[in-house]
């Protein structure tokens, strides 16, 4: 990763401020990182007071913290972190696009989204994200209800699709033209609870199919418009992708059985990250790419986050005993020492490369790994995650992975 050596100046509300002089803006309108002239490594991190012990905090903001955004090892944005500022400790509240800081902050009934720490809607509700897009000038959330249960759909912050009970597959995928996600919702009959599955496209719940032979449903998504359900039956017990009619078995390892599944895109095929128990309680966990087994990774690793591109599997596993597994297209190599991810987004593919944010668990330095290199951000905290910005026009059209 190319370290830039210049420091960036940020425009912000109360004046200019250069990032590196030791200062705090107290207030957050700050730029992004527009229209790049080439690919640039963009690494979110929560920023704590030197000699802070923050792994002993829980990411509660107990003390003063700050978002900040690295490009290229060089820190390019920084947000105060507080309620005072309506912006999140919780990191999955927080997310880079292209180039821009988007943090989504709830609390007392109110939800504020903001761009680079200016307000862009708000709303009356408490919510928490799951999964967020933007398309041109418009923002979509998906979130969960805090307390009250269900779910909400919204565009800049208008309900587009809600459901009051229920709960969604994880966030958004894009089919074709169509932002998408999928759901369960119970409904409550005079003998029985039935639980009815939908996928969203654009807004519009499209049911999905029931099915008699079906004992669990793990995942929902659909592909080239024809929704796909991973599921396990009942008769065989087998775990099966059911699409347009068809059945394709799943063939985990006998006898054990599935502990959870879930579906993701790869490239123009369709995969499966699956967990399984054996008798003796031994769990193991692979991946299987249309319908053949790609991966099995060795008892007592799960895979904690998961990337395939151009015919290529990365991930993390977290096995238990030991430090997690860098798994790099086939090649296993153990974590450094100490370090480990804070979540799925701490790790991206591109260009055939894989780059991994790590943050040390005594309080070091985090690092950003690449191909086995180490590149230290000299801060104190830790990297919710890692992404790069492009240049227009050279988005990739493939289907994204959901969160």
């Amino acid at each position: 990763m190319l370290l830039a050596t210049a420091m960036f100046v940020l425009v912000v509300a109360c004046g200019i401020t250069e990032i590196g002089s030791g200062t705090y803006p107290d207030v957050g309108e700050q730029e992004g990182i527009a229209s790049p002239s080439r690919p640039v490594c963009c690494v979110l991190a929560m920023e704590y007071p030197p000699g802070y012990d923050w792994t002993a905090d829980g990411w509660n903001g107990e003390v003063k913290c700050s978002l900040t955004v690295f490009a290229d090892g060089v820190p390019k944005i920084r947000i105060p972190v507080g309620d005072g500022y309506e912006v999140s400790a919780e990191l999955d509240m927080n997310r880079i696009i292209d180039g821009n800081l988007y943090t989504f902050y709830s609390k007392g009934g109110q939800t504020v989204m903001k761009c680079n720490g200016r307000p862009l809607f708000r709303y009356e509700a408490d919510e928490v994200l799951v999964d967020m897009a933007v398309r041109g000038d418009d923002v979509y959330t998906l979130a969960h209800r805090r307390s009250e249960g269900g779910f909400a759909l919204r565009r800049n912050g208008e309900i587009r699709l809600e459901r009051l009970s229920g709960e969604t597959f994880g966030g958004f995928w894009d089919d074709g033209d169509c932002l998408c996600f999928a759901f369960v919702q119970p409904v409550a009959l005079p003998d029985r609870m039935e639980y009815r599955h939908y996928i969203a496209y654009d807004s519009k719940a499209v049911s999905v199919s029931g099915n008699e032979a079906i004992d669990k449903v793990w995942d929902i998504m659909s592909y080239n418009g024809t929704p796909c359900i991973l599921a396990s039956l009942k008769l065989t017990g087998e775990t099966c992708i059911l699409n347009d009619g068809r059945t394709r078995v799943i063939e985990i390892p006998k006898p054990a059985t599935m502990l959870s599944g879930r579906l993701f895109p790869a490239d123009s095929l369709l995969g499966v990250e699956c967990m399984y128990l054996y008798p003796d309680g031994v769990c193991e966990s692979g991946i299987w790419v249309n319908g053949s087994e790609y991966m099995r990774f060795e008892a007592g690793c799960s895979i904690q986050s998961l990337e395939y591109k151009d015919g290529r599997a990365y991930c993390i596993l977290d096995p238990d005993q030991g430090e997690d597994i860098i798994f790099n297209s086939g090649d296993m190599e153990p974590m450094p020492d100490g370090y480990f991810c804070v979540n799925e987004r701490a790790m991206t593919v591109h260009d055939g490369g894989l780059y991994v944010g790590l943050s040390s668990e005594s309080g070091g330095y985090p690092l950003v790994w690449h191909e086995g290199k180490k590149d230290t951000l000299r801060f104190n905290g830790c990297i919710s995650s890692i992404s790069f910005t492009v240049p227009e026009g050279n988005q990739s059209s493939q289907v994204r992975m959901r969160d």
